[in-house]
This record gives C-alpha cells, structure tokens and sequence, in this order.
C-alpha cells in the first residue's frame, strides 16, 4: 500500500457544488437522520426562555459560541455542520494571495493539545468565495427546516459569517485578495450565479430573503514577526477600501518569554513544548502592541467602524514530537489557555476594557461558560473539534452555559457575568467592573489547574496493529475527527470479497486534505487517509492519486474505474452489482465498486437513484 503523499498542492481538495451539498443535505432531513454527517439529535434549536446572544463587531449573535478560523471552516458542507450544532459566528479560513501552496502533509498532529503546520486556505481564492457563499445559501435554505418556519429568520439574524485575512500589507492590498472581500461583502454576483445552476427542483428551495453582504467583520491574522505599523496600515486599509469592522487576532508572544516560559513550564508542566527565542524577537512586543491598538480605536471611531481583539493565534514551538515535517509548529489548544487568559486580564487593565475581546485558547465545553462569564465575545473553538465526536461536542458547550444560567437563577449573558461576579469572595478587579472581576479570578485559577496540565504520552503509531482495507477495528474514530466530514461508514457489501464486519469506513477523497488527524486517533497504524478505500468524484483528483486502491464515480454515478494493487479497469453494471472483468483482482474490483455506491448514496443521493 502506498504511504499517500507527502507534499499536496493546493488543488487537493476538490469542493463539492452547491447542487450536490443542498440535495444531499435535503434528503438527509427527509431521512430523518442527519445533514452531513450530523446527526439532529445534535442539532441546537434554541435556550429555551433564555437569551444567550451576545453583541459582536456588527452586531448580535444568538449564541456566545463561535468556529475559529481553521479545517474547521473551509469547505461548505463543513461550515454548516458547525452553525447546526450551535457556533452562530463562523470565522472563515483565513486566505492569503498565495493559494498555491505545497504543504508538507500531514499537517495536523492534535493528540490532546494541537500542533499544526498549515495556516491558510488550501483552495484557490475563487474556490474560497463560492464554498462561503454556498455555506450562506445553505444555512439560509436549512434554517426554516432546522429551526421551524417562524424562528428561521429570527435566529439567521444572529448568524454572522466573519472572514479571515493575512498576511501581510502587500497581499491584503493585492487585486486577488481585494476581490475576494469585495465578492463577501456583496455576494449578489455569485449568488445569482449559484443559484441559475442549481436544478429547478432544487431552485425552488431557494431563500426568498437572504442578504448579500456575507461579511461586515474581518479578522486580520497578522503573521508572526510582522511590524506594528504594517498592522497598522492593514486595518486602516480594512476600514477604509472594505468598509468592515476589523478584528485583530494577537499572538501568545506578546506576554514575553519569561512570562510564557513560566505558564508552561511551571506547576502544568509542559516540559516537552519547547519555545522559540526567535518568534519573541520577531513578534509586537507590548508596549508597541498598546500604542497601536490606541492609534487604531481614534481611527475606527473615525471612520464608524468598530475595533476587535481577539486571542490568541498559535505559538510557534520547536517540533519535537516530529510527527509532522519541519524544525517549528504552532502549537494550539489547552497549553494556550491559561496563557491566552493572563494575556486578556492584563490587556483589559491597560486599555480599561475599551476594546472587545473574543478569545480562541483552548476553549472546550468545560471552560466555555467560565469564558463568556468572563466577557468574550465570541468564544470560539477548533483545536477542541479535532478530537473524537468533533462537532458532536458544540452542543455541550452551550448546555453547560445554560445550566450555569440557571444555578444563577439568571436568564441573560449580562446577569450572568453580574452574578458570577457578585459571588466571588475576593474580587481581583474593582466594582463596577464585573467582567474584569471574573477574569481576574479564573485567569489567577488556570496557571495550577490541572486540566491544562501537560498529561502523558500517547503511544508512538508504530506499537499498534496493522490497519487494513477490510473490518478494521470500526471505532468510527476517523469520521468523527475528520475537520473535512471525508469518510463514511457504509453497509459492507458482502458478495464480493470476504469481510466480517456490518459496516466498512471509506473516504471521498475530494475532501481529503491528507491533514492527518485521523491517524492520530486510529487504534491501528497505517492512517486511515492512506489505506481506507478512497473515492473521487474529480477525474482529475483521480489521476493525481497514486494510493494503491481508488475508485472514480463518473457521469452522476453511471461509470465506475477501480484501481486495486496495481489493477485497473472500469465496471459495468449487470443486474444488481457492478462487474469486473475476470481475473485475480475481480472480486476486490467489484467490491470496491459496490463500496463507492454505497458512499456515493451518502453524498449524492440524487445522483445514486438516477444511477440505479
């Protein structure tokens, strides 16, 4: 079996179309079992009597929780997975004038905290555009399904999409980057465009009312080292060409080395997470980082736009688990949580919490009503969805929220933050202040606490069992952590080739991004990426694999070519099955072609009938 690629370009994913995504995810509510992969029973269709929203740059959101910016946020399908368990602000990838680039794969190594080595969209700009705009059309069109006819459009008016640029002046500025923010704050173009190819039986599910502005809020994720008065000249630049609200998404770096050394080092014990000297040099140092953001609140008040923070971006760390290529990775998750919540407190004292804070630290549903009592506005998560259950984990988030709500007997986020702070024995911060006051005590209780202490070694890859093409240990573990939703488990066909189980896990290559998180929560070795039966809807993603095994569904389902250890040849059908030329291989062919029906019913359903 081949190892999979080491190295894929930026053309690796191949997005499914508006037409596919909406009649597969109609019919998975006409199923009644789920939409992409999520099931309803965790679908979030309401608090009940209380009011959860919170106010963010531009408006209100119906719920504090949000998506970072991450694999999390990509593709379409992906997107609405997350406003259906409860995130109401999505914060796009991030994009940059480069969307060509070759990243080492894997790139996503998260076996508890989070390491990655990928920090931008991996579709071309335009691809960009039409996954996000498509996720707009998508929520608008499952809102009135999902969350009854009268609450649809109530509840899609705290429903904000943010997008997400970097890196630097020169590509923010570019004509490419320029009309990519241009095509989200009015979206008409492509949305017209969407929906004349959509099907009329599809066409007419279309929303009647849908605003065209996608986004009114940018966050700028400024690369590490970049100056502050390039900073500077990118917000005031987002202002002013775009119109938008800007939030600036600052680094862990900004407390100091000594002061980050301590949080991780100290009582949590994060002995193997080793700190580069170099990234403390490189990046805003503080005293420029409060000069700056006073500068940028004259000119956003100016100008009539509102000024965010957000914290924290990753921190770079020596590779020393080297799992993934590369002397550095970013380091995400538990590890940054108490070093993001040090960072706010002392921010809000020099600025007097005149600026709004939204964090992304480590946030998990443990944490998350400590967060929003905290007064972060949104809370948003990604490494936490990289583990088993992924988004399955958002509506725990925002139960534990309304459960502490209700100890405090509270039906607003306001009372809440209130009562919190009125119960504290020792307040940190002074009256009059009760957001500050709740931050200044959790902040002081995260630097021993033991839950973002470092917790012991996983075992190396290389001590478990063999993973194989058939009747694997069927965890379901690679569906769950996948941020892409890239494999199904489907029932086995039984008339081909030997097999044990019910049920066997393949993967739509199209959505594949070879990130590599799968294997880190397979219980065998191999990655599932690499050996499970991967299927491709893209001649052209066809020809690029060179994985041992591969299916290619052409024309809507009507042909099929299998490719099994070194063989290849195209099926027919022939009564119920698809048949392979005889030979050695034909029973595996066919096998392989009965397993891509099967997937190809999950994701295309309309396609499957018109098939069979």
């Amino acid at each position: 079996m081949s190892p999979g690629p080491g190295i894929i370009g930026a053309d690796a994913l191949v997005p499914a179309s508006l037409s596919t995504l909406l009649g597969w995810a109609l019919e998975g509510l006409a199923r009644d079992r789920s939409v992409f992969g999520l099931p309803k029973r965790s679908f979030w269709i309401g608090a009940g009597a209380r009011d959860i929203s919170v106010a963010v740059p531009g408006g209100r959101i119906t719920t504090p929780l949000g998506i970072a910016a991450g694999p999390h946020t990509q593709l379409a399908h992906n997107i609405v997975v997350g406003w259906l368990a409860g995130a109401r602000l999505l914060e796009l990838k991030t994009v940059q004038i480069l969307d060509r680039l070759e990243i080492p794969r894997p790139c996503i190594d998260a076996p508890g905290e989070g390491y990655n080595t990928e920090w931008s969209q991996e579709l071309r700009l335009e691809e960009s555009l039409e996954q996000y705009v498509a996720a707009w059309c998508l929520v608008h069109t499952l809102a009135p399904h999902v969350l009854g006819e009268s609450a649809g459009n109530a509840e899609l008016a705290g429903t904000r999409f943010d997008a997400s640029v970097g890196y630097d002046l020169t590509g923010i500025r570019s004509e490419p980057v320029a009309r990519f923010l241009d095509g989200l704050t009015d979206a008409a173009p492509s949305l017209a465009r969407l929906r004349d190819a959509l099907p009329p039986h599809l066409r007419s599910r279309w929303p009647q009312a849908m605003s065209a502005r996608v986004v009114d809020t940018v966050t700028l994720s400024s690369f590490h080292g970049c100056p502050a008065d390039e900073i500077e000249q990118i917000v005031e630049h987002l202002f002013t060409r775009h119109a938008v609200n800007v939030v600036v998404k600052l680094n862990p770096t900004l407390l100091g080395f000594d002061e980050v050394d301590a949080l991780l080092h100290g009582p949590l014990g994060w002995k193997h997470v080793v700190l580069d000297p170099g990234a403390f040099e490189r990046d805003l140092k503080w005293d420029h980082a409060i000069d700056l953001l006073e500068r940028l609140r004259g000119t956003a008040k100016r100008v009539g736009r509102t000024l965010g923070v957000k914290l924290t971006n990753t921190l770079v760390v020596r590779n020393t688990r080297e799992r993934l290529r590369g002397e550095a990775v970013y380091l995400s998750g538990a590890p940054l949580h108490p070093i993001a919540m040090r960072l706010a407190e002392r921010l809000t004292r020099a600025t007097g919490g005149a600026i709004p804070l939204s964090l992304s630290a480590g946030v998990d549903a443990d944490n998350f009503a400590d967060a929003v009592a905290c007064g972060f506005a949104p809370v948003t998560t990604c490494t936490d969805l990289l583990r088993p259950t992924g988004y399955r984990r958002l509506p725990r988030y925002l139960k534990a929220l309304t459960a502490e709500m209700e100890r405090c007997d509270v039906t607003t986020v306001g009372a809440y933050i209130a009562a919190r702070a009125a119960a504290l024995a020792d307040p940190l911060a002074g009256p009059g202040s009760p957001a500050l006051a709740n931050l200044a005590a959790y902040a002081a209780s995260t630097r021993a606490n033991p839950r973002y202490a470092a917790g012991p070694s996983q075992a190396p890859l290389s001590t478990r069992p063999p993973l194989q093409l058939v009747d694997c240990d069927s965890c379901n573990q690679c569906t769950l952590a996948c941020p892409n939703g890239a494999f199904f488990d489907v029932p086995s066909p039984r008339d081909a080739i030997a097999s044990t189980q019910e049920r066997q896990w393949v993967l739509l290559a199209d959505f594949c991004n070879a990130c590599g998180n799968c294997e880190t929560f397979c219980p065998q070795s191999g990655g599932p990426y690499r050996v499970k039966a991967r299927f491709h809807t893209s001649r052209a993603a066809w020809d690029k694999d060179t994985s041992a095994q591969a299916v290619l569904i052409e024309a809507g389902g009507h042909r099929i070519i299998t490719r099994y250890e070194g063989h290849e040849v195209a099926l027919e059908r022939l009564g119920g099955s698809w048949q392979a030329p005889d030979g050695p291989a034909a029973p595996a062919l066919s096998w392989l072609g009965l397993l891509a029906e099967q997937a190809l019913r999950e994701v295309n359903p309309l396609s499957a009938k018109q098939a069979t």
